[in-house]
């Protein structure tokens, strides 16, 4: 189950309302099946691994990011499902994680990472069996591996690297596991290999390599691409093969053209079909047969799309399917995967920090964009992870009430506490681990460590664990990775960047902390991928935003040559959110009843506010929440007593013209939404009274579903799994 994200609701600022939490399953609800699977990617530039959580509908979202060596080229799966492999082709190693399949937590194994042995590896496959793996080295031809399907450890193979031609960059092994192939992009080749099934040393084929077609003579030097040889040809660029081990396929990246062969059932000798190569576009970069095998899907590196070809069974040729190419509306889309039954494509592109998801009809293999997610830095390989489904614990509450904070359950109108520390919290925030959690103090200028044993229940504060923020401190919110904690200072203009320490959780200030904002800095919010905060400053009606340097480093760094801080588009921000993709970030405006609506950039992360914003709403918007879905906000108002339900434009963040409002019984000072149940949750000015709804799946439409009355206030509430 997932953290939903939190929501600063002030009445009067530097005051602190509740935190959003998620799952409110100690409302009378009970533990659902959590039906999901991961996926992860290697971001180039950034020299990091992301993890993704796949929801029920295929969307992709963070779970947050890890460094690793330098330039990461390729990430694969094992097998068994159990092991995540990256590859460096600058380090030459290769980092093996061991895979939670309950939480996608990902922990490097002993000894890795492990030398390649060879000279930049490029790309990595499994032998079907799990017990061996094998690079594409650039500079050392095939490198072969022991895997050790318990530990997850690499060792080299007597005689690897195994010799191929120029520039080998990717590789492919039948199903069978008795043949392996490997691309040579600047020898114009494939060279072929049997597979010792016992050993896994590779004997290459007679007639190895094989050429992937006849090219005209293409001017390398006067394009600028000065070490490529004239013999590079096509410039094949990587190599797949279908489901059923029959055919395989080399994107050739300087022809705009797709060699298809056929493969000798029982000598692995392949043949080039009739008719190849087959013209598909400019720049293709990559080709990856469908899992059915009826399609190849192309990334088109120059021309910002997919090519989607049906392949003939019989003959192996291919043909345009109606529509095709289909665009990302992106620049340089390099990888794609799919997920288990090829319903779903998943493209990374490159210079756009984004992964574009499209649903892909079985019959007619038509591509329709659904959403794209922004991603940490240059996104390049990607893998999706058999999904699986998990009984998800039920969570309790960590509440804050009066001056003391306990994790309990919700049982009606009654708080049923567990353990219970004295002390005042205002608001509270728990690390995506759930280990820790932190509390607020605003009239100390204060934050709490609270440890969280998650079998017991019992939670503690941690010695030593109490540090200073600034002066009227206001808001708080934790990254993804729970490697910092952010704290808006409001009295002293300032927001506090703390350290949290993995195994204490104690929070430690980073050097420069704190940092300037605007004045009267109300709320925080950073992006899904942590790549950077955004601060509401009510009394300068304006919106700062802080970046990193590298990708271990805390958002810190405000992009003034960038424009921050940037106007808020109205009066009085005392809310913002940022819709689940990344995409969009949405200001309350209190003072002038409005919604600003700005675009991030995805490489500075500055604001630019799109066409009709700012966007009427009711009076005195002190509170917004991006359904988990993106397709609708919703905007509590303190003015008039009221909760608006705005549609999102899909692909333009654009507020729907028509807004659809609910009168509340109560003036509201914090919403959030339950996904388990679909409900949208209001706390009243009391902190007494609970309102829930239920949330149309559809429309997103609200009906009352419950208002009860808690036997004492409440100032916050976080949710986190106890098992």
């Amino acid at each position: 189950m997932q953290w939903l994200g939190r929501l600063f609701a002030p009445w009067v600022a530097p005051r602190v309302a509740p935190l959003v939490g998620a799952l409110l399953l100690g409302l009378g609800m009970s533990a659902v099946a959590d039906a999901a699977g991961f996926a992860f990617g290697v971001n180039a530039e950034d020299f990091s691994l992301s993890s993704y959580r796949v929801d029920g509908e295929g969307r992709l979202r963070h779970l947050g990011h890890r460094p690793i060596d330098k330039a990461p080229s390729a990430v694969v799966i094992d097998p068994s499902g159990r092991f995540v492999v990256a590859v460096s082709s600058t380090t030459d190693r290769l980092m093996v994680f061991r895979l939670d399949a309950d939480s996608g937590a990902l922990q490097p194994v002993p000894g890795s990472p492990f030398a390649s042995a060879t000279r930049s590896p490029f790309s990595l496959r499994f032998h079907p069996s799990g017990r061996f793996a094998y690079v594409g080295s650039r500079f050392s031809g095939v490198g072969a591996y022991s895997f050790d399907p318990d530990s997850g450890a690499l060792r080299p193979l007597p005689g690897s690297p195994f010799p191929a031609q120029r520039r080998t960059r990717e590789l492919v092994i039948h199903p069978t596991g008795k043949f392996l192939y490997a691309v040579n992009g600047y020898s114009n080749s494939v060279s072929a290999y049997q597979i010792d099934e016992r050993t896994g040393g590779l004997r290459e084929l007679s007639g190895s390599p094989y050429s992937v077609g006849d090219f005209a003579a293409i001017d390398y030097l006067g394009k600028g691409m000065l070490d490529v040889p004239p013999e590079a040809g096509g410039l094949p660029h990587a190599i797949d093969m279908d489901p059923q081990g029959r055919y395989i396929i080399t994107p050739n990246k300087a022809a705009g053209s797709v060699s298809v062969f056929r493969l000798d059932e029982a000598s692995g000798v392949p043949g080039l079909v009739e008719g190849s190569p087959f013209f598909v576009g400019f720049n293709p970069y990559r080709a990856r047969f469908h899992p059915s095998g009826r399609f190849v899907l192309t990334t088109l590196w120059a021309e910002g799309a997919v090519a989607v070809h049906a392949v003939d069974r019989a003959s192996g040729r291919l043909t345009p399917v109606p529509g095709s190419p289909f665009s990302t509306q992106l620049q340089t889309p390099v990888d794609l995967a799919f997920n288990a039954d090829g319903s779903q494509v998943y493209v990374s592109n490159y210079d756009s920090n984004e992964i574009s998801l499209f649903d892909l009809d079985a019959d007619s293999g038509a591509l329709r964009h659904r959403e794209g997610l922004q991603t940490r830095l240059s996104p390049w390989s990607l893998v999706v992870a058999p999904p699986t489904t998990t009984q998800a614990p039920p969570p309790a509450a960590l509440i804050a009430a009066g001056e003391a904070m306990t994790l309990a359950r919700l049982e009606g109108a009654e708080l049923a506490p567990g353990t219970v520390v004295a002390g005042r919290a205002d608001a509270l925030a728990v690390a995506p681990a759930g280990r820790f959690a932190y509390a607020l103090n605003s009239a100390e200028n204060s934050l709490i460590t609270l440890a969280v044993d998650a079998r017991s229940g019992v939670i503690s504060a941690v010695p030593d664990g109490r540090v200073r923020t600034g002066s009227g401190a206001t808001d708080l919110a934790i990254d993804v990775n729970g490697w910092y904690l952010y704290v808006t200072n409001s009295s002293d203009a300032t927001m506090s960047v703390y350290f949290l320490d993995p195994q204490t959780g104690i929070p430690e200030a980073v050097q420069g902390s704190p940092i300037l904002t605007g004045r009267g800095p109300v709320a925080v919010s950073l992006d899904p991928a942590a790549r950077f905060a955004f601060v509401a400053n009510a009394q300068a009606d304006s919106v700062s935003v802080y970046r990193y340097l590298n990708n271990a480093a805390p958002l810190i760094f405000e992009g003034r040559k960038y424009g921050s801080p940037f106007a808020s588009g109205g009066r009085e921000p005392l809310a913002l959110a940022v819709e689940p993709t990344g995409h969009y970030v949405y200001v309350a405006n209190a003072g002038s009843n409005d919604i600003a609506v700005f675009r991030i950039h995805s490489k500075t992360g500055a604001l630019a506010a799109i066409p009709g914003s700012p966007f009427t709403t009711g009076q005195r918007p002190m509170a917004l929440l991006v359904h988990p879905e993106g397709r609708w906000l919703y905007a509590a108002h303190q003015g008039d007593a009221s909760l608006s339900l705005h549609g999102i434009e899909a692909g333009f963040g654009a507020l729907a013209e028509e807004r659809r409002t609910v009168a509340l019984p109560l003036v509201p000072v914090a919403i959030w939404f339950d996904e388990a149940e679909g409900s949208l949750l209001v706390l009243g000015k009391d902190r007494q009274r609970l309102l829930s709804y239920a949330v149309d799946p559809q429309s997103g439409g609200l009906h009352l579903r419950s208002d009860r009355r808690l036997a004492q206030p409440v100032n916050d509430f976080a949710w986190l799994k106890v098992k």
